[in-house]
């Protein structure tokens, strides 16, 4: 039978069992079936190596097995880490992806999307570029199953695992403030997005703490400029208006972060000892471009599993109807020589002890 197609009548008959029996069977449907008729159309399926029809059965009970992940950008660490995540997660409980990478093109992603649903895929995870967030929504509200992977809509309409930055945000300005660096300069590209607005308010809460007028350390980048002569413009800018302060740059991601590590070098300074330098890393970059810088980076894995289990999850319980959940996870703060000022902790001791009263004793 080795080139002979294997069918269920087939099997039915050599189990002499009916093929509903055998379909019962291949579904997982034994509340009526006995242990003796069970194990025998399993020796048949055995014996005649039959495998079932994937396509005839998705269409019979509408579920293909398959689940959607549009990517912003493979080629990052973030968007692999991600999709890794996502792949492992829906392995371990027999589901298969259709992975589509967008290149942060919005229509694409759209496109894709669209071409995803056409493939009746059980659910999409879409670490979506922005823009489309109203695509996005109608399409839950069909009733397709989807959950954003790093990022979260206004009005939390669609379920979705995002970081929240704000703890570490905090934790990192602190940091570097006790350090003894006295101005952090926020730099950014143009604040149009959600995850922009809302690292710049944490910026501004918190160093409002340690200096006045925290606006005035705020630079965002001109978008009609390249950016490598915008950063080192600013970066300029920055030093020329803080002269004779210790200086620190704070940048948005990883993008702006690059650059300015770039400018900074080109102009010869160094780092930490001339200006200190930290930031978001969310592209996972810059540990290649300068293992010292401390970072505010992303658990792009956890994102990617996250996403999965939660929208598996939904696949389970098959309402179509249900409030969106938003998970939030916490970012990974890492410290480095960049924002310690490698000259000055002596100076720290001698000041504070003065400041105490207390003896010091060199």
């Amino acid at each position: 039978m080795a080139n002979e197609k294997i069918t269920i009548k087939m099997v039915s008959e050599k189990a002499k069992v009916s093929k509903t029996t055998v379909s019962r069977y291949l579904n997982g449907k034994y509340e009526f079936m006995s242990i003796e008729t069970k194990k025998r159309i399993e020796a048949v399926i055995k014996e005649l190596d039959y495998r079932p029809n994937a396509m005839a059965q998705s269409l019979k009970s509408n579920k293909t097995g398959l689940i959607g992940l549009v990517i912003a950008d493979i080629t990052t660490n973030t968007g692999a880490l991600l999709t890794k995540g996502v792949n492992d997660a829906c392995d371990n409980k027999s589901f298969q992806i259709i992975m589509v990478n967008t290149n942060n093109d919005s229509q694409k992603e759209r496109l894709s999307l669209q071409a995803l649903v056409d493939r009746q895929v059980e659910g999409i995870i879409v670490n979506t570029v922005g823009g489309n967030d109203h695509f996005i929504t109608a399409l839950q509200q069909q009733g397709i199953k989807i959950v954003l992977a790093d990022g979260v809509f206004k009005d939390g309409a669609v379920d979705a695992v995002a970081i929240n930055y704000e703890k570490a945000t905090v934790e990192m300005i602190k940091k570097v403030y006790a350090e003894g660096f006295e101005k952090i300069g926020f730099f950014s590209q143009q604040l149009n997005n959600q995850s922009r607005s809302k690292k710049h308010d944490y910026f501004l809460e918190t160093t409002a703490n340690f200096v006045k007028n925290t606006r005035k350390l705020t630079y965002i980048i001109d978008e009609n400029f390249p950016i490598a002569k915008e950063c080192q413009d600013l970066l300029q800018t920055f030093l020329k208006e803080h002269k004779g302060k210790n200086k620190a740059i704070f940048a948005e991601d990883s993008l702006v972060l690059g650059n300015l590590i770039n400018s900074i070098h080109r102009l010869g300074l160094k780092i930490p000892d001339d200006i200190g330098v930290c930031g978001y890393d969310e592209l996972g970059v810059i540990k290649a471009l300068d293992d010292n810088i401390s970072v505010i980076s992303k658990p792009a894995y956890n994102i990617g599993s996250q996403a999965a289990e939660l929208l598996l999850k939904r696949i389970a319980k098959e309402k179509e109807q249900y409030k969106a959940k938003s998970i939030e996870l916490p970012p990974i703060v890492t410290i480095k020589k960049s924002t310690q000022i490698t000259d000055n902790n002596f100076d720290k001791i001698v000041i504070k002890l003065n400041q105490e009263n207390k003896p010091f004793i060199r």
